[in-house]
């Protein structure tokens, strides 16, 4: 792989901006998460546990 980036003119500064984006999609999420209330966590947390009215139907 890198003797095919090498070859290439200004390869370097594309990797670079995809660190650069790679690095920013997880800062952002970092922060979001962050960010997040207490009761916003709980919340989804409890999502895959929660049931329905249509699930209790169902069974």
């Amino acid at each position: 792989m890198r003797k095919m980036i090498g070859h290439v003119e200004g390869a370097d500064i594309f990797l670079i901006i995809a660190l650069l984006i790679f690095l920013g999609v997880f800062i952002i999420a970092a922060l979001y998460m962050s960010l997040m209330s207490k009761e916003q966590i709980a919340e989804l947390a409890n999502l895959p546990l929660e049931t329905t009215s249509d699930q209790h139907d169902e069974e």
